[in-house]
């Protein structure tokens, strides 16, 4: 009996199968349609993958944040990286529309020509005379506000401006601290430059044919003579160090008046006078004993 229920089953079935026709062949339309959907080829939308004008690449943002355009006036810096506000020259650290770092600015892009680092420390007007607790006042003040441990949750681009502007006040610290470098700064940007090495004349921008005074030169060899005789005496070395201190000190005085009274051609030799005062100077310390 269980057999032939099972036979009269089978055949039923077979049947319905016969009638029915081939299967899928009458699936609903919608399950039709979403079978086809998910069994198509995928395809990669590539400019869906490319970063819309409004959400740049981190590289391109970081790229654009640094340049300003090619059009713009001498006194533009291009928008904000963080607010796209339109900044200039004059917005040196910040911008004034969200408080967003700005880019370190380069020599060329200051409003003051090539005094910037002057502009960094808020000597203004930049001026040769300036004290070494004024310049640090201003440098520890700004380090506050720039240090890049201020930025440590801020976005990469924020983190990278502090950074860049952070290392620009210690450039202008270290450069306007020591006055043979503040001079030959300043002389650079007159178009006065004072070589680095030979004191005089061929730096680009310095008038042609500039000798060294034959005087200092003289005093300069009998000096070396000296430190040369001294060798290790420590009273004589002690005594030309001195010596050499008073003269630094005066030549330093002449150096700034001449600067800030715009006599290029005085300051000019000063600076000369200087590098080579700081030469002894140097050259009696190495010599000196310990302590």
């Amino acid at each position: 009996m269980w057999r032939s229920r099972r036979a009269v089953g089978e055949v039923l079935r077979a049947a319905a199968r016969r009638s029915a026709g081939p299967r899928c062949l009458h699936r609903p339309d919608h399950l039709a349609s979403a079978a086809a959907t998910t069994r198509a080829p995928r395809r990669v939308d590539i400019d869906a993958r490319r970063p819309s004008p409004g959400r740049e690449s981190r590289r391109d943002s970081l790229a654009s944040s640094r340049s300003f355009s090619a059009d713009a006036s001498p006194s533009s810096r291009g928008a904000c990286w963080s607010c796209g506000v339109a900044t200039t020259a004059s917005d040196l650290f910040f911008c004034g529309g969200c408080g967003g770092v700005l880019p370190a600015l380069a020599e060329g892009d200051d409003v003051n020509g090539s005094l910037l680092l002057f502009r960094v420390l808020g000597v203004d007007p930049p001026r040769f005379a300036v004290s070494n607790d004024e310049l640090e006042r201003a440098m520890k003040n700004l380090q506050k506000t720039l240090h890049p441990d201020k930025f440590s949750t801020a976005p990469n681009v924020a983190r990278e401006h502090s950074a860049d502007q952070a290392s620009l006040v210690n450039r202008a610290y270290a450069t306007l601290r020591d006055p043979l470098r503040r001079a030959k700064y300043m002389l650079r940007a007159f178009g006065a430059g004072v070589a680095e090495e030979s004191g005089m004349g061929d730096e680009q921008g310095s008038p042609a044919g500039d000798t060294i005074d034959p005087t200092l030169l003289m005093d300069v060899m009998e000096t070396r003579e000296a430190i040369e005789r001294a060798g290790d005496d420590a009273s004589a070395l002690g005594a030309m160090a001195t010596a050499n201190d008073a003269a630094e000190h005066e030549c330093v005085a002449a150096l700034g008046a001449a600067m800030d009274a715009g006599d290029l051609a005085t300051a000019r030799k000063e600076t000369v006078r200087l590098t080579y005062l700081v030469r002894i100077r140097d050259e009696i310390k190495r010599r000196l004993p310990p302590g």
